[in-house]
C-alpha cells in the first residue's frame, strides 16, 4: 500500500449520525480535507441524498459508506481505503466498483454492534422466556395479572446453553453478557482453525478478547451437524451471509435444533423462512426472535407476522447512541495501520465474502 503525503476523507453520512465524530480526522496531520455529505437510511443500507461531484471522488483516498461506491475506477483513481457502516458486505457484492476495485482496501464495522445487539438479543430471550410481554397489558388495563395467563412457564437461563453460529463481534459479546448469566457457551466458526483472539477496536475492552468463553468450539462446515446437535437451548445466529451460508437454518437444521429458541441478528436468507414457519407452529422449536427477515422488509400479509412465538423487530437491534464514534473509531485506526505497513482489523476477504 502506497503512503499518499495527504489524505482525502469521503463521509456519506447516514441519517440522524452526528457530523461531530469525523472532526476527529482533522486532527490527524496528514489529513489534508474532510467532506461530509449527508444521506438517507441507516448504517449499511444507507445512500447519499445527493451526487457525488466528480472532483470529490476523484480526490478522495478515504471513504466511509454504507453502500454507496464511486462510479468507475476511473472516476476515483486515488481511493485506498473504504470503510463501511456495516458489519456486513453483502450490499456490495454486486457493485461493479466494489468487484473491480482490487487495489481498495475494504473494512467493515464489525464490533460497533457488539454491545446494542447482544443486549437485544438478552432482551428478547428474557422477554420470551419471562413472559414479559404481558406486564405493559396488564398495566394498560389497570389490573393485576396472574401468572395463569402465561402462555409458557417461566425459565430462567442458568445453566441452559446459548450456542453462537459465528463467533465474531456480535457473538462474543453476547456470549460475554450470557456467561454472567451463568449460561454454558459453545461456538461455531466458520474459519478452521478458528480464530481465538480477538482485540476490539470499536469498543475496546468488549468481547471475549482471548476466545475463553467458549467451552466447546466447533469448525467449518464440516462440523456443523454436530454443532447443532449439541444441545443447544438458545441459538444466536450471527454468521455473515455468503452462499456457505445462505438457508443454513432449515428443515434439517431444525428438527436438530429441536425445543430451542434462534435469535437472528445478522441477515434474514441464513434462515429458511417457511421451514421456521412450520418449526415454530409445530412446536419443533420454542420460538424465535428476528431482527432481520428473509424477504426484507417483511411486507405486510406475510405468514410471518402472525406466527405467535415469533418477535419481529425492523432490522434496528444494532441502532444506539454513537455508533458513528465506534466506526470512526475503526477507520481512524485502519489509516494509520495502512501507513505504517500493518495489517487492518475488520479486512473484508473477497474470496469469503466477508
Amino acid at each position: 500500500m502506497t503512503v499518499t503525503s495527504e489524505e482525502h476523507i469521503l463521509v456519506i453520512n447516514p441519517a440522524e449520525f452526528s457530523t461531530k465524530a469525523y472532526e476527529a480526522f482533522r486532527q490527524l496531520p496528514f489529513v489534508s480535507s474532510l467532506t461530509v455529505i449527508p444521506g438517507v437510511g441507516y448504517g449499511g443500507r444507507s445512500t447519499t441524498v445527493r451526487e457525488v461531484t466528480a472532483e470529490e471522488w476523484a480526490r478522495t483516498t478515504i471513504l466511509l459508506t454504507g453502500r454507496t461506491l464511486p462510479p468507475s475506477r476511473e472516476a476515483a483513481p486515488n481511493l485506498k481505503y473504504v470503510q463501511l457502516f456495516s458489519a456486513g458486505s453483502n450490499q456490495l457484492q454486486n457493485e461493479p466498483f466494489y468487484k473491480a476495485s482490487d487495489n481498495t482496501i475494504y473494512a467493515t464495522a464489525s464490533g460497533t454492534h457488539g454491545p446494542a445487539i447482544s443486549e437485544w438479543a438478552i432482551l428478547m430471550m428474557l422477554n420470551f422466556f419471562h413472559n414479559s410481554h404481558l406486564y405493559s397489558k396488564w398495566q394498560a388495563e389497570a389490573r393485576w395479572g396472574s401468572d395463569s395467563e402465561f402462555p409458557r412457564p417461566v425459565i430462567d437461563q442458568f445453566g441452559r446453553t446459548l450456542g453462537v453460529l459465528g463467533y465474531g463481534a456480535i457473538g462474543r459479546q453476547t456470549a460475554r453478557v450470557a456467561h454472567a448469566l451463568g449460561m454454558k457457551v459453545i461456538a461455531h466458526s466458520f474459519s478452521s482453525p478458528p480464530k481465538r483472539e480477538r482485540v476490539e477496536v470499536a469498543v475496546p475492552n468488549s468481547g471475549d478478547p482471548d476466545g475463553s468463553i467458549p467451552e466447546k468450539w466447533f469448525t467449518g462446515v464440516e462440523q456443523l451437524d454436530d454443532f447443532f446437535s449439541s444441545g443447544i437451548d438458545v441459538l444466536l445466529v450471527s454468521a455473515p451471509f455468503t452462499p456457505e451460508t445462505e438457508k443454513i437454518i432449515n428443515k434439517k437444521t431444525l428438527a436438530k435444533l429441536k425445543g430451542a429458541y434462534i435469535i437472528n441478528v445478522a441477515r434474514g436468507g441464513l434462515i429458511d423462512t417457511d421451514n421456521l414457519i412450520e418449526a415454530a407452529e409445530s412446536g419443533l422449536i420454542a420460538g424465535a426472535a428476528l431482527d432481520v427477515t428473509d424477504p426484507e422488509p417483511l411486507p405486510d400479509g406475510h405468514k410471518l407476522w402472525s406466527v405467535k412465538n415469533i418477535s419481529i423487530s425492523p432490522h434496528i437491534s444494532g441502532h444506539c447512541v454513537g455508533y458513528e464514534n465506534r466506526v470512526t473509531n475503526i477507520a481512524i485506526h485502519n489509516v494509520k495501520q495502512l501507513r505504517a505497513g500493518k495489517t487492518v482489523t475488520n479486512r473484508i476477504d473477497k474470496s469469503k465474502g466477508y
